[in-house]
């Protein structure tokens, strides 16, 4: 006859060390994600953006190559360069949480979080200028406030 006491006992010491365990694991991936650093650069890498652990810009470098575009160019390659970093960032994050707490609620959360938030990059061609008067949009000076 087994003892009721040592059947409980048994089983919150499995749950302290089960919490203990998963604690461990969650530590171990905020250190890696703390760690997270993307870079992607464009304009024939005359900018660079890197992302941080957050997925948000932490620095935008230029080399002299800047020198030969446009100010519109130079922001268009910055927003290129930022949104490819970005959408790199849930794959990264994706491995993290596989390598660290696994296939889990919390982990597919953070996960479907940081894809909601820096979705795919979609393949298209050069950045388009941006409009000018007279290319269809009202750029009037009437206020919208009546």
């Amino acid at each position: 006859m087994t003892d009721p006491l040592a059947n409980v006992q048994r089983l919150v010491d499995d749950w302290e060390r089960d919490a203990q365990e998963k604690a461990a694991r969650y530590e171990s991936m905020r250190q890696e994600v703390g760690r997270i650093s993307i870079t992607r650069s464009a304009a024939g890498g005359a900018v660079s953006v890197t992302v941080g652990s957050n997925g948000i810009p932490g620095a935008v470098t230029m080399t002299e190559a800047v020198s030969r575009l446009r100010p519109e160019q130079i922001a268009a390659a910055v927003m290129e360069a930022m949104r490819q970093a970005q959408a790199a960032y849930p794959a990264e994050l994706a491995r993290i949480v596989g390598e660290t707490v696994g296939e889990t609620a919390s982990g597919r959360h953070i996960v479907a979080t940081a894809e909601r938030n820096f979705p795919q990059v979609e393949p298209d061609g050069p950045p388009a200028a941006p409009p000018r008067r007279g290319d269809g949009d009202d750029f009037s000076d009437d206020s919208y406030l009546g």
